[in-house]
């Protein structure tokens, strides 16, 4: 169906947090596959229009361009049209001085030279039912990199579409950990929190933007635990991931089942529901988890000949 020449009801799939990795690595869970698998049979059953990818497409595609490539192919031969988000995986952590794994130039050119750019903006479905779609590496803010000038140059060019029904905006960090007024969190002694989140600096900013834009709903990634919250008037979406749950007890309303999002457009409205997954692989996998540093990964755990993984140029 060609959405944005028609009037009737549709629906989107947002997912995010796949982690579709590769035996050259030098860890691999083969279950995350297979649950990436799964979701995306499920997925096409359900015949969506659209899917948002919210980012952690990859185990380790910062490093292993392989991976990139692999999923990007997965996702154009899924069906639906894919619009895509980078998550930390493809392109690096959160920014902090001490990290050999955090976001960089090198990382994002890698990236988009895979898929393109990570931000963009545009519009599907007609009449009542238009809705924008925005999606950002956020990540980029509070970095200093060159990317987050021309991040935020892109950001302030922005404006609202009187003629959409929803302006839905898709980043893969949550706004923020537990509460929106949060003060930030010190990433030595409260590293969790300060990784999952933005900054307040950088939320602040953000949200001064989404809010100038119109914005009716946010759907983030990255944490792994699903939870709907209403600040000032717009949804928050923090969605499930397919791959493995995390922080399931951190808040009374938190669910971390492993599924996606499904979002039905009718009469100017959106509404959602989680769809968990039908099965949860539990093939063995190997190696570490968290976010290594790059110096000594042992790839002789490797169950494929690796491939050639270059030190990330920073010229």
């Amino acid at each position: 169906m060609n959405i944005s020449e028609n009037l009737s009801p549709w629906s989107f799939v947002h997912v995010s947090d796949i982690h579709v990795g590769s035996p050259r690595s030098y860890r691999f869970q083969p279950a995350w596959n297979e649950n990436w698998q799964t979701a995306r049979r499920q997925i096409r059953a359900l015949v969506p229009d659209l899917v948002l990818v919210g980012g952690d497409l990859t185990r380790a595609g910062a490093t292993h361009v392989e991976e990139l490539t692999g999923i990007r192919d997965d996702l154009a031969a899924m069906g639906p049209e894919c619009l895509i988000i980078p998550g930390n995986h493809e392109v690096g952590n959160k920014w902090s001085p001490d990290s050999s794994v955090a976001i960089s130039s090198a990382y994002l050119r890698r990236y988009a030279s895979v898929f393109g750019s990570s931000e963009w903006s545009v519009v599907r479905g007609a009449g009542i039912n238009r809705v924008r779609f925005t999606g950002i590496d956020a990540f980029k803010l509070g970095s200093g990199l060159p990317e987050e000038a021309e991040l935020r140059s892109w950001l302030d060019a922005q404006s609202t579409d009187d003629s959409c029904s929803n302006h839905v905006w898709i980043i893969h960090p949550a706004l923020f950990a537990d509460r929106f007024d949060e003060t930030d969190f010190d990433r030595y002694v409260d590293r969790v929190p300060w990784y999952f989140g933005l900054n307040k600096v950088d939320r602040d900013y953000l949200w001064s933007v989404m809010r100038r834009t119109g914005v009716t709903h946010v759907i983030s990634g990255h944490i792994h635990c699903r939870r709907h919250l209403v600040v000032d008037g717009v949804e928050i979406h923090l969605a499930p991931a397919t791959a493995f749950p995390q922080w399931g007890d951190r808040w009374s309303d938190g669910d971390d089942r492993l599924g996606f999002l499904h979002f039905a457009v009718a009469e100017g409205k959106l509404t959602s529901r989680f769809v968990p997954l039908e099965t949860i692989s539990a093939l063995p996998g190997y190696g570490p988890g968290g976010n290594p540093p790059v110096a000594g990964r042992d790839y002789s755990v490797a169950q494929q000949q690796p491939a050639l993984v270059p030190a990330p140029d920073e010229s």
